[in-house]
């Protein structure tokens, strides 16, 4: 070849970058102009030189001067970049020229890796990159341009990019595990990013295979760097630990910790190691940072709303987009500290943007885990090795939201009082006291003065201020419950009782108790709490369930024979309903429709007399043995593991509680809480856990 770049230099040159698919009105950065210049001048260059004039010419430019190094090697990147049949040749020259162990070139890499444009780079440009990422296997530093790569990979997205930008990371370190184990912190960071990943792949079974296996394998081979992690390591095996190549790695973890290292004692000895900041930003891309920076640094608590309507649009919209949730909320709780500049001003907490972002949670299993995330920290807080900062966004949504949202304060107290006892029952009295600890050591520094303003506060019922003296003993006084004036036992119906909509985030499962419009009653089966903690949901016998605080009125026990109601008997009580059985068997199971039914059902119950049993076994019939729906327990566990993203809309009970949130009235709302309450009966065949 005479001539290297006769064609390319005939042929004319873009003057626009070609890294990422921008649209008309975006604006490239720029140093991506600085490549395309740089680009320009050396196919001028090299234009019309023979290889051995070239050889000569290139190796006189570079030693120059600085300025003429910099120049050759950012215009070579450009060209191996964007001009995948000139990569090999392109690469040689860079050898030729490069005179500082190819840095400056690791350095134009890092511009690209860590651009806010990356979501939008082309198909061929990306590929391109993992190729001179292998050229440069032996290159210092180039364990940083990888660590940054990581980030772009995002979780909740199975775009087709950011798909194969997770095959080719997946396979260049599988390529080079060898060059890999060299660094800790990589090592760390890949096992917490592909277990993180797996969970969403469950639509691309190849992919999830090798994920699921790479992460044992790393396990396995390298627990004591992947130990760095800490307790979100634990969080996110919970999650993937029913794909079955990680079903025996968690097995290991809790039974056997020795087989896995002989240093590891248990699984304590993760849960009680704070997790460093740089492996929850991980799951952050840069893009998605700079708009949480933006919003979290600069704008005033009056001005928020729309620029977090933005992100959730962007980021958040679509279903696969549910578990970006916990590490949005990870990365807001532990990496994000404010100043104390930023504290004193007016810009928005960070408790008023969690508050906003988890109003956008639809998914009641997503809603749980989102709770998980905020409060993960209080679980196992130390405050020798822990963060207050990490402790004090849960601290000041509870408290500042009494006034308000009572509903969101008293679900958040409840959570933590079931939290502290089901996460780890071996654990229990230690996880309370940690709990107990955290919240002591905020009131100490002054992130709040006294839980006394929430255990006093009228719209906060007693079963709450049981959880908070339960929780706190040390700051609340035990609750005293006034004795019943009337002779006759209190009713539940003597009380306001409200159904919360499916789409808040939050869900109170304790009965009413006060006269007070307060946090709603809903059954825990339809609020599981975490994916963890449904198999002891669906495990559990009769004599094992919980079911304290039931108000009599509504007692599950005394009604068992609802569920052997049979369905020519339901038909003969249900007045209006038994139409909608043969709807229901001429259609197909059409989400829209079956919606529609249920809202109907739902309203016949409410408006008349319609035996609330009868309503339940119809409703049983259509949805389930018609439709051939699932069941609650089953549809909690293909979203947990992934196997089906639209179980929750296959959900009778999801369809039921969308229809009954318009209803408000005490008549209307007792009834369609005794219809949920004997459907969850049809389904589960057991009484029904309270909290």
């Amino acid at each position: 070849m005479t001539d290297a770049t006769a064609e390319t230099s005939t042929s004319p040159l873009p003057s626009q970058p070609q890294l990422f698919l921008l649209d008309p009105i975006d604006v490239a950065d720029p140093w991506q102009y600085e490549l395309v210049e740089s680009y320009q001048l050396l196919a001028t260059f090299i234009a019309g030189k023979s290889q051995m004039e070239l050889h000569d010419a290139l190796q006189h430019k570079a030693s120059e001067s600085m300025h003429s190094h910099s120049e050759l090697v950012k215009g070579l990147v450009y060209g191996i970049l964007t001009n995948p049949n000139d990569a090999g040749m392109f690469f040689r020259y860079l050898n030729i020229v490069s005179r500082d162990g190819f840095a400056y070139t690791l350095s134009r890499l890092q511009l690209v890796v860590t651009s806010h444009k990356f979501a939008r780079i082309r198909p061929e440009v990306c590929t391109q990159l993992f190729w001179i990422l292998n050229e440069l296997i032996n290159a210092h530093g180039l364990d940083q341009i990888v660590l940054s790569l990581t980030r772009q990979v995002r979780s909740g997205d199975i775009s087709h990019g950011n798909v194969k930008l997770c095959w080719l990371m997946l396979q260049f370190l599988q390529k080079h595990y060898d060059w890999m184990v060299q660094f800790p912190v990589l090592i760390a960071t890949a096992a917490y990013m592909f277990g993180r990943l797996a969970l969403d792949h469950s639509r691309i079974p190849d992919l999830r295979l090798q994920e699921s296996e790479f992460v044992v394998r790393l396990f396995r081979e390298r627990f004591s760097e992947c130990s760095m992690v800490g307790r979100d390591l634990v969080r996110m095996l919970q999650d993937i630990a029913r794909i079955p190549v990680v079903t025996d790695l968690w097995t290991d973890i809790l039974k056997q910790p020795q087989s896995i290292s002989p240093r590891f004692t248990g699984i304590e000895q993760l849960l009680y190691t704070p997790t460093p900041r740089m492996f929850l930003a991980s799951r952050i891309s840069y893009d998605m940072e700079h708009q949480l920076l933006f919003i979290l640094e600069q704008l005033p608590v009056n001005m928020y709303s729309r620029n977090l309507m933005w992100f959730v649009q962007q980021y958040l919209s679509t279903p696969e987009a549910e578990t970006l949730f916990s590490d949005l909320i990870r990365y807001i709780v532990c990496v994000f500290h404010p100043s104390n500049a930023v504290l004193a001003s007016n810009i928005v907490p960070r408790y008023v943007f969690l508050g906003g972002l988890l109003r956008f949670i639809r998914s009641q299993v997503v809603a749980a885990n989102a709770k998980l995330a905020l409060f993960y920290d209080w679980l196992f807080y130390n405050p020798q090795s822990d963060n207050i900062m990490n402790i004090e966004p849960g601290v000041l949504i509870i408290a500042q939201s009494v006034d308000k949202y009572a509903f969101m304060t008293a679900s958040f107290i409840e959570f933590l009082a079931f939290v502290s006892d089901a996460y780890s029952p071996a654990q229990a009295p230690a996880i309370r006291q940690a709990v107990g600890t955290a919240m002591q050591d905020a009131v100490d520094k002054g992130v709040v003065s006294s839980l006394m303003p929430i255990y006093e506060h009228p719209r906060i019922e007693v079963s709450i201020r049981q959880n908070l003296y339960y929780l706190f003993p040390q700051l609340v006084p035990p609750v005293v419950v006034p004795p019943t004036v009337s002779d006759e036992p209190a009713k539940a119906d003597d009380t306001e009782l409200h159904i919360t909509p499916p789409s808040s985030p939050e869900i109170s499962s304790n009965p009413v108790q006060q006269p007070q419009p307060i946090t709603p009653a809903i059954p825990i089966a339809l609020d599981p709490v975490s994916r963890m903690f449904q198999d002891e949901l669906v495990n559990s016998t009769e004599s094992d369930i919980y079911t304290g605080g039931l108000p009599e009125d509504v007692a599950l026990q005394a009604d068992t024979d609802a569920t052997k109601l049979s369905l020519e008997q339901a038909l003969r009580d249900a007045g209006e309903l038994p139409s909608f059985v043969d709807q229901a068997q001429s259609a197909e199971p059409d989400i829209a429709q079956i919606s529609n039914l249920a809202s109907e059902i739902v309203d016949i119950c409410a408006q008349s007399d319609t035996p609330i049993p009868a309503a339940a076994r119809i409703l049983s019939v259509m949805f389930c043995e018609s439709l051939e729906m699932e069941d609650i327990e089953t549809n909690a566990e293909l979203k947990a593991t992934g196997e089906d993203n639209d179980a929750l809309e296959h959900d009778v009970l999801h369809h039921v509680i969308n229809a009954a949130a318009k209803y408000t009235d005490h008549s209307s709302a007792q009834k369609i809480y005794s219809l949920l309450v004997h459907l969850t009966e049809h389904k589960r065949g057991v009484p029904v856990a309270f909290v």
